[in-house]
């Protein structure tokens, strides 16, 4: 067993000491299916929409939303440390639940109240972020670069409140080269310097899907790997390490499957 293989054993048996066996009913607000957040200014959510996409970090007295908020406090902690301002958060493949733990990690650390923090979709083939919250897509990042838009038009906020989305817009297929123009650049820096207080996490493609991540890598600080417990292999979770062996990879999220 080399080292990854220790690590990722480590990890699932730190899981089963800190979790129950089996997974935990998640509290539910009064009349979940017709609950709507909202407030002036703000998109709606709906607590049906995040429940079904697994969005829980909102939720008291859950030891799913505990779980996401001792990875706040780490990852803030981490941050904080080094003085690092952006997270990307990305995965080897689909389906090993990035969007889901970025979207958890964003809510949580906006519920901390010395953090704002900004959510934008980078997954510009195929955004999501925008379907688990049950939002209107566009405009969007992709409106914006192709000169569609604003960028104030495009941003939307959260009835939680130090919560902002920047959902990718329209897809495209040239997703690398967008994420790569200079005027993806100097919006990422714009974004970055604009608010002291604000975290900005990227939810990226999948690593081993296509390069866009490599293309955007130089604009963040720190990255987050989710992998995903009984399918992600462990050459797939080396192989994504290397092409990562330039960025600062903070840490690696084991997934539990669904």
């Amino acid at each position: 067993m080399d080292k990854l293989e220790k690590a990722l054993e480590k990890a699932r048996q730190q899981r089963r000491t800190t979790q129950p066996a089996a997974a935990p009913q998640t509290e539910s607000l009064p009349q979940a299916d017709a609950s709507t957040f909202s407030a002036a200014g703000f998109s709606p959510l709906q607590e049906s929409v995040l429940e079904s996409y697994r969005i829980v970090a909102h939720r008291t007295r859950s030891v799913e939303a505990d779980v996401f908020r001792l990875l706040r406090t780490q990852v803030l902690q981490l941050m904080a440390k080094s003085n690092h301002r952006t997270l990307a958060i990305t995965s080897p493949n689909y389906g090993d639940g990035k969007t889901t733990l970025a979207l958890n990690l964003a809510l949580s650390i906006a519920l901390d109240l010395k953090q704002t923090v900004l959510l934008a979709d980078l997954d510009l083939r195929k955004p999501n972020i925008h379907t688990y919250l049950g939002l209107t897509p566009e405009p969007g990042l992709t409106d914006y670069l192709s000169g569609h838009a604003e960028v104030s038009d495009c941003l939307q906020r959260m009835p939680f409140e130090r919560m902002t989305v920047l959902p990718a817009g329209r897809h495209i297929d040239h997703s690398s080269e967008t994420l790569g123009s200079p005027l993806m650049a100097t919006l990422a820096e714009e974004m970055r310097t604009r608010y002291a207080d604000r975290l900005i996490i990227y939810d990226m493609p999948p690593i081993l899907a296509q390069d866009d991540p490599i293309a955007f890598l130089p604009h963040v600080d720190a990255v987050l790997l989710v992998v995903r417990d009984g399918i992600t292999r462990t050459d797939e979770i080396k192989r994504s390490l290397d092409i990562l062996a330039s960025a600062n990879v903070i840490g690696t999220i084991l997934n539990a499957p669904q």
